[in-house]
């Protein structure tokens, strides 16, 4: 009897480790500087997004999902681009060739009293199933000429610590709105998965 009483309780063990984990947060690469660094960055631009060679990408949505996801934080006033504005041309070439032009950000940030920029180029994207998008981006002080905070992310929906991620933002973050497909949604809008990108980016920001 006592046998049996052990082989009962190693199969109930056995069949906890065979369920399903609960849907976590994965971690993401970030660098956040001191909050002496981080206090007077206030006012802030986010330059339209650029892409890598070979990657084909809305910039302009993903641009636009950060800029909704930064103003959700209350933390920066959010300036916005002109739409004839050329000024940041310079700015995104430079840092296209790996070196950070300081006159043009200076001439940027003066012009509209800014405290940083807020730069971004998409690395990878793939808007079908299953969706796939890498970011790397970097908010810049203008009072330092240095990146404050920096990200660098790839979320590929066929990797199942992405598929838990998602469906820990979906549990924890998104309304439940009753749609037939619940969580798999994000996996099927590449609006929806892009947001999601830009709110787990968004969300390693330190509150000062």
């Amino acid at each position: 009897m006592r046998t049996i009483h052990v082989l009962s309780l190693l199969a109930v063990a056995f069949a906890g480790c065979a369920m399903e984990r609960p849907p976590e947060a994965k971690p993401i690469n970030s660098y956040v500087a001191e909050r002496a660094d981080l206090a007077n960055v206030r006012r802030i631009m986010v330059l339209p997004f650029a892409h890598e060679s070979g990657v084909t990408a809305d910039c302009t949505k993903v641009r636009d999902a950060f800029v909704a996801e930064l103003q959700k934080l209350r933390r920066f006033e959010v300036v916005p681009l002109p739409a004839d504005a050329r000024e940041d041309d310079e700015l995104n070439a430079s840092l296209a060739r790996g070196r950070l032009s300081t006159e043009a950000m200076v001439n940027l940030c003066n012009r509209y009293s800014l405290d940083g920029v807020y730069v971004g180029s998409v690395t990878s994207w793939r808007p079908y199933t299953p969706p796939h998008l890498g970011l790397r981006t970097q908010l810049i002080s203008v009072h330092s000429g240095a990146p404050i905070w920096a990200v660098d992310a790839i979320y590929d929906a066929s990797d199942r610590t992405t598929v838990s991620d998602l469906r820990h933002y979906h549990e924890g973050v998104q309304r439940d709105d009753g749609n037939l497909h619940g969580w798999e949604l994000n996996l099927l809008s590449p609006g929806k998965f892009t947001s999601y990108v830009a709110h787990r980016v968004v969300g390693t920001w330190i509150q000062d």
